[in-house]
């Protein structure tokens, strides 16, 4: 049996980031490999991680003093995210530099490294052993890392193009970084769904929990650090007589009669996708879990392209490809959000299947070849 070991961001308190390390590997297992994941931790990624987020300001006295009152199930999300990186992730003993990935240079017949934002040169958790420099002996395989933008200064591309060397396959999950990539490298660069549309499904069904809401819900899940307007959650559940299930702590949302899920698990967040009537979000991964499980989605956008930081471009990207266009919104009507519950989900489940399988003969022939 061959071994194989990924590297990503697989310990970030961030659904999508532990969700597609785990798909990753469920992914690659199911195909009969041996399977780790590296257990790369620095110090400065723990140290982004607490129970608490302390802000600063008036209004960040009042974020503190929310967080305080919801604090019981905060600490729960953040034992449960701890318990499933360290227990139910398959990873290797943990090293906290880069001087501790070399312990795993040839203890590998391959290596793969994806997803997520692994290949941005930017991003402050960034090391160049995401691009698999580290590695002695064995395959060395990129599946869909993304590199979260389409354009860098000379000095980091020149960096990205030598680092290139190193990979003997490589794909991406978004079309401005597979352009990018093929301006500085004569490697074929595939493009390639992202792992939790490769695991499927029928795997998904297989490893989540039970859901115990039996009322008709709508999902909601918004990340700080994108774009997107939050502010139509009662007109869609209004419109739709629907419960709303909200996972995002928020301040004005404190009176509110909703579903208040802040302490759910990483398999708990897909669970609510599955079982949910809508999902309102900005996240890609609610987004590509919402698709997969055929549930009516808003994926909101930013309302300028320009804005600073606009990481649109993979939602943009998947949903078109998938002919689901429809779903990205800048705003909402009462009449849109009806039309979007009766979202038809056949010509993209069709296009869905056929990217999997793409990316899975991809994955496949890179490590046995």
């Amino acid at each position: 049996m061959k071994s194989v070991a990924t590297i990503t961001f697989h310990a970030s308190h961030n659904y999508g980031s532990v969700l597609q390390a785990y798909a990753l590997a469920k992914a690659i297992e199911n195909k009969g490999y041996s399977v780790k994941i590296i257990n790369y931790r620095s110090a400065s990624q723990k140290a982004c991680y607490t129970v608490y987020k302390k802000s600063r300001g008036l209004k960040g006295m009042l974020r503190n003093g929310y967080q305080r009152l919801i604090g019981g199930k905060l600490k729960r999300r953040y034992k449960g995210f701890e318990h499933f990186i360290n227990n139910v992730l398959p990873v290797t003993e943990e090293v906290n530099d880069e001087k501790g990935i070399e312990k795993f240079a040839s203890a590998f017949d391959a290596y793969v490294c994806g997803s997520d934002q692994i290949w941005n040169p930017e991003c402050p958790d960034f090391v160049s052993e995401y691009y698999l420099d580290f590695v002695k002996e064995g395959k060395r395989i990129a599946y869909a890392p993304s590199l979260g933008k389409g354009q860098f200064d000379d000095e980091h591309k020149e960096l990205i193009k030598n680092l290139l060397q190193n990979v003997d396959s490589i794909s991406v999950r978004e079309k401005q970084g597979k352009a990018l990539l093929e301006t500085l490298t004569d490697k074929n660069v595939e493009l390639v769904c992202d792992p939790v549309i490769l695991f499927g499904k029928e795997g998904w069904e297989e490893v989540i929990p039970e859901n115990k809401i039996k009322k008709p819900y709508m999902f909601v899940y918004f990340l700080e650090n994108n774009h997107g307007d939050r502010s139509f959650i009662d007109l869609i559940a209004k419109t739709l007589g629907l419960k709303v299930v909200i996972l995002n702590e928020n301040i004005k949302d404190i009176f509110k009669r909703y579903i208040k899920k802040y302490d759910a698990l990483p398999l708990e967040f897909v669970s609510l996708i599955n079982n949910a009537k809508f999902v309102y979000t900005n996240s890609f991964h609610a987004t590509a879990f919402s698709t997969m499980f055929n549930v009516p989605c808003a994926s909101m956008i930013a309302k300028s392209e320009n804005v600073k930081n606009n990481n649109d471009s993979r939602k943009i990207d998947f949903l078109t490809k998938l002919g689901l266009e429809e779903s990205l919104k800048k705003t909402l009507s009462k009449e849109e959000i009806i039309s979007l519950s009766k979202t038809d989900f056949t010509k993209a489940n069709e296009e869905l299947n056929k990217f999997r399988e793409k990316s899975k003969n991809y994955l496949i022939k890179a490590i046995e070849d």
